[in-house]
């Protein structure tokens, strides 16, 4: 018992000494920002209609149910792991009617009876087998809360997406019917010898462009409704959004956990980390197989012969017994599986090690991306803020009779440019505002 203890395995997940102590970004410490709520954080953009549809996806979803019924199959393990390390009993009862030969007479043997055995843990194999299965239960269920993360941003990214191609494809169809009317202003102009054929040929070849814009735009817009429809496991995709304004807060940067806080609240960095522990574990199972086993074992029958109509008395029959094995030699198989388990807790670290990397790059990246494309937003907002004042005064000079009709057009259709421009800038603003909440979610 001494040596099993010494043996036992000790390896643990690696510390977090290599972890930076601070984002390269602002993480809004000391500031009035929220923090990023651990659970529903999708309720932060303050939209119902988003709310439902992560709700009902979250319900609903394909992959969710999978990997709700894998967690059920762990739990289940987890309890035949446990069995093991009880006594078991059986009964057993039977009948036996017939002869050895013709000359013999006909013989009724009835038989009842019970065993119960009993493998003591004294080095500790059937607890570390328990504590594995055990391991693997966490490490199943935490995976499903990721695929909860995941569903859930991927859900709002496929809302995002929609709503904003569905604007940009009425900015699209604004601006082809401005061409439109820039072609008759064009041909009237070249039937009065003021312009060339050239500059009809031109806004033609602009406005068969803003069409094919359009339609590849509404093309993109479907795709998306019907991966959503996916995600929310339902062979329609959405019908009747009406897409409302979302919180205007939500696409700043918000509060943010420090990346120690980072790693121990997120289930995709939690869940390795319990697979490396399930190896662990397995690695001391296999080791075990070096030492002696004792097994325990008692049984009792009752047998009753009844021969050529002669009945005998009743015989009962109580034994007990102590049994004990050791490998001398088996061809190397038990240092073999030792040195796979080895392997494999090996492989589980890296693994944990580099979801380590991947949650640090993903907050990284989702927090640059969002202030990059809130400076973005700025920009073109002001882009559009001129279009315009630009749009607005070509109008009122054509009023005056200052310029014509082609010029304020023209001056249309850059107000348009810079409108689709701008909803580029917040469609990805708000992909980048959905990726930093989901960086940082919890349990969901």
């Amino acid at each position: 018992m001494m040596l099993a203890g010494c043996s036992t395995p000790t390896s643990a997940p690696p510390s977090h000494d290599a972890v930076p102590a601070a984002w390269s970004f602002d993480n809004g410490t000391g500031t009035n920002r929220n923090r990023i709520s651990a659970s529903a954080w999708w309720r932060d953009f303050g939209n119902p209609e988003l709310n439902a549809l992560v709700e009902s996806a979250l319900l609903a979803n394909a992959d969710l149910r999978i990997a709700s019924a894998r967690v059920a199959q762990a739990r289940a393990l987890v309890g035949t792991a446990d069995a093991d390390r009880y006594p078991q009993l059986s009964l057993n009862a039977g009948l036996r009617r017939g002869r050895e030969s013709s000359s013999d007479p006909k013989i009724d043997l009835s038989r009842g009876g019970f065993r119960a055995s009993w493998e003591p843990d004294f080095f500790g194999e059937k607890g570390l087998a328990s504590l594995a299965a055990e391991k693997d239960f966490e490490s199943v269920e935490l995976a499903r809360q990721a695929m909860r993360v995941a569903i859930a941003g991927e859900v709002m990214a496929a809302y995002f997406d929609a709503q904003y191609l569905t604007q940009r494809d009425a900015v699209a169809r604004e601006a082809a019917a401005t061409l439109d009317r820039q072609i008759e202003v064009a041909q009237r102009r070249f039937e009065a010898g003021q312009v060339s054929k050239l500059d009809i040929d031109r806004l033609t070849a602009e406005l068969g462009q803003e069409r094919a814009n359009a339609a590849q735009l509404r093309g993109a817009r479907d795709a998306r409704l019907r991966q959503m429809a996916i995600l929310l496991g339902s062979a329609q995709p959405p019908s009747g959004l009406t897409f409302p304004a979302v919180a205007s807060a939500a696409a700043c940067m918000p509060a943010v956990l420090l990346p120690i806080e980072l790693l121990e609240r997120r289930p995709d960095v939690r869940g390795p980390a319990r697979a490396v522990e399930a190896a662990v574990a397995r690695l001391g199972v296999a080791k075990r197989d070096l030492y002696p086993r004792i097994a325990f074992d008692w049984s009792g029958s009752r047998d009753h012969l009844r021969a050529g109509g002669a009945s005998t008395s009743p015989t009962t029959v109580v034994g007990y017994g102590i049994a004990l094995s050791l490998p001398i030699f088996d061809g190397g198989r038990i240092r073999a599986n030792i040195e796979i388990h080895e392997a494999k807790a090996q492989e589980a670290m890296l693994v944990y090690e580099k979801a380590i990397l991947v949650a640090l790059a993903d907050a990284e990246t989702a927090a640059v991306q969002l202030e990059a494309a809130r400076a973005g937003v700025s920009a073109l907002e002001k882009a559009q803020s001129a279009g315009a004042n630009a749009a607005s005064r070509s109008e009122q000079m054509f009023t005056s009779g200052l310029v014509d009709l082609n010029t304020v057009l023209d001056a249309r259709r850059s107000y348009l440019k810079a409108r689709d421009g701008l909803l580029q800038g917040q469609g990805a603003q708000w992909a980048a505002a959905v990726a930093v909440r989901r960086a940082f979610a919890g349990r969901v």
